[in-house]
């Protein structure tokens, strides 16, 4: 019945709301409660006691149906290219046509986060590392959404476009140091398999498989002709990945045909069921700069939810069914489309991963709490945790520091920007500058607009203020040309003027370009200047992580998050562990720490009027050398905990 629904459920979407969440506002966490009314509307209390609340003859509440869509490497820019491919316009996929939408931010411990460490924050509700499946910041396996349902005895389904070995997938079966593990993670899955299970991976799944009881299919035509006899039923239509959609199927089923099947089987069971669905290849895609595949794609994964809305239409109570994303890939932006069946005009900034918001659609009464919200990707969790366990509200996650480019949480502004700014080409000004530590490592944000690919902002750091040591406070002249960086810094036209400052790190970052933990980049990342962590002539590269937030970062535009009078909160966080200055540990004694933060042009050679603490003297860029006559000082004990607040000095 299913199949046939899915010809048919583009009729039942509502393609005239065109909201693509665009201007979901920044926003903190929403009101988790979910009101308790009966069917008057009134809101039931405690002491409401009804006959409606002591009928026996009433029917028991519906088990939960709880399905999870995932569009891999989806950005906002992507659902409005797969619109404007499927029906012309902008804001008409099915997806877009649920009644809740909000826009969710998805760093990982990293970073940047990668496909593993997003689905684990969707499955597990957990912030985990790059690489790392199912498992927590220590390397410790965590509970997954789906691996709950099964405890609660309920049906359980995988499907995807990828190999079902793949992270995303993996992550909401299997508990692994690094998605890379593909014999740990296929026998995770063979030993404790779903009860549907759809994708590609044959070549890896075939032989562990064929040492448990399962029904197996390979083709479409297998598939639509399959009975379930109760066993596992897995589905491996192809060797790996499925094709992309644009170079047309042999015998491999859509993604819609796959959830509509998935969810046939599933629903029988009496207990309920959790679901999630993966369209895999947009990321693929998007990694390779392929707009003639990745509005393609997007299109599919939006039939696949168009099977599951109209579905949900049949039932009696209202399923949660959440689409959303892991993170956004290729920095896509969508310059223009035509008739339906025309594939949109795609710009891409590159070929990774990005930290752009993602959006989520929704479903049923919980997953109001993402409309018009901006949440991290850990509610999605706390959503289908809720929904699978029956309740009627939400618990909010917990929420830790992450480089996201949301600086609110490192404390107030300890300096504000005193001078107006049209620096360089683009947008670009330095508001405010936040600091703070923990025992992991310094925390920065810069609030402020910073435009893509042009300029340069640096953080100067000196880690034993009143030594009278580093670049500025002795004699060292930078020489090191080797790099982009390593040029811009040997050229900046800045000298300290506090006694006993000197910069020992810079962080820089050109363009607006962020920096993952682990990578190393030559126009984003931390430098020793002197000493223990360089010298004049060779900088020494360490290991940091920075980001931009999403609603900062300036496309030749105002940036999204820039209030009536210009200014921000949010901007580009930077996090600098411990680790990475101190091997062998933190001082004894404890670290007193200066920090200032410099606009730049993109060679260096420029010096703006942009300074946090803000230059007192001079309000127009010059290339003549500027004093730096304030910064802010932040001292910490031998755990890295400050002593006390942020102050400008002197």
């Amino acid at each position: 019945m299913l199949l046939l629904l899915s010809l048919l459920a583009c009729d039942g979407k509502d393609s005239s709301d065109t909201d693509s969440c665009a201007g979901c506002a920044d926003t903190a966490a929403p009101d988790t409660d979910v009101a308790d009314t009966d069917e008057s509307g009134d809101t039931d209390s405690a002491d409401d006691t009804g006959p409606e609340d002591t009928d026996e003859t009433s029917p028991p509440p519906s088990p939960p149906h709880v399905i999870l869509f995932v569009g891999d490497g989806m950005g906002f820019p992507h659902v409005e290219g797969g619109g404007l491919y499927a029906y012309g316009a902008a804001g008409t996929l099915v997806m877009e046509s649920l009644p809740n939408r909000g826009r969710l931010l998805s760093a990982s411990l990293t970073g940047t986060t990668d496909s593993a460490a997003g689905a684990t924050a969707l499955a597990t509700g957990v912030k985990t590392w790059n690489n790392v499946v199912g498992m927590d910041r220590d390397i410790l396996p965590v509970a997954s959404v789906l691996e709950d349902a099964r405890a609660r005895g309920m049906a359980v389904g995988v499907v995807t476009t990828d190999a079902l070995n793949g992270a995303t997938p993996a992550s909401f079966f299997a508990h692994t140091d690094h998605r890379g593990n593909t014999s740990d993670i296929v026998d995770q899955l063979v030993a404790n398999p779903p009860d549907v299970v759809l994708g590609g991976g044959y070549t890896v799944v075939n032989l562990p498989l064929a040492g448990i009881d399962a029904q197996l299919v390979r083709t479409r035509s297998e598939l639509l002709a399959a009975v379930p006899d109760g066993r596992p039923f897995f589905g491996l239509f192809a060797d790996s990945t499925l094709p992309y959609v644009g170079d047309g199927y042999v015998e491999q089923p859509t993604l819609a045909e796959m959830t509509a099947f998935a969810i046939d089987v599933l629903e029988e069971d009496p207990d309920g069921f959790f679901l999630m669905v993966e369209g895999a290849r947009i990321d693929h895609a998007s990694h390779s700069n392929d707009g003639d595949q990745v509005h393609l794609e997007t299109a599919s994964l939006d039939e696949a939810v168009a099977v599951a809305a109209t579905w949900a239409e049949t039932l009696d109570e209202t399923p949660t069914i959440v689409v959303t994303a892991d993170h956004e890939c290729g920095g896509l932006a969508v310059s223009g489309g035509g008739a339906a069946g025309t594939v949109p005009e795609s710009d891409w900034r590159w070929g990774s991963h990005t930290n752009a918001d993602i959006p989520v659609f929704g479903l049923g009464d919980l997953t109001a709490v993402f409309d018009g919200q901006r949440l991290d990707n850990t509610w999605v969790h706390a959503v289908l945790a809720s929904a699978i366990a029956g309740d009627r509200t939400v618990t909010a996650p917990a929420e830790s520091l992450l480089v996201d480019g949301r600086t609110e949480d490192l404390g107030p502004p300890v300096a504000t920007q005193a001078w107006e700014t049209s620096f360089g080409l683009g947008f670009n000004q330095l508001d405010a500058l936040r600091i703070t530590a923990d025992t992991d490592g310094l925390w920065i944000g810069v609030d402020g607009v910073f435009e893509r690919g042009e300029n340069s902002t640096l953080l100067l750091l000196d880690v034993d203020y009143g030594a009278g040591t580093g670049w500025g406070a002795d004699a060292t002249t930078l020489e090191d040309v080797d790099g982009t960086i390593d040029t811009l810094l040997t050229s900046m036209p800045y000298t300290s003027g506090i006694d006993g400052m000197g910069f020992d790190l810079v962080v820089c970052a050109i363009g607006a370009e962020e920096l993952a933990l682990g990578d190393l980049s030559e126009v984003s990342g931390l430098r020793g200047l002197h000493g223990a962590w360089g010298s004049a002539a060779d900088f020494w590269w360490l290991l940091a992580q920075t980001s931009f937030d999403d609603g900062n970062v300036a496309e030749r535009g105002a940036a999204r998050d820039a209030s009536s009078t210009g200014t921000t909160s949010g901007g580009w966080e930077v996090h600098v562990p411990w680790w990475s200055i101190y091997p062998s540990g933190i001082p004894a004694s404890g670290m007193d720490v200066a920090v200032v933060a410099v606009l730049l042009n993109a060679d260096g050679t420029l010096a703006s009027n942009q300074a946090l603490p803000s230059l007192p003297t001079g309000a127009s860029p010059g290339g003549d050398a500027v004093l730096l006559e304030s910064a802010v000082r932040l001292q910490l004990d031998a755990t890295g905990t400050p002593l006390g607040p942020a102050v400008v000095v002197p």
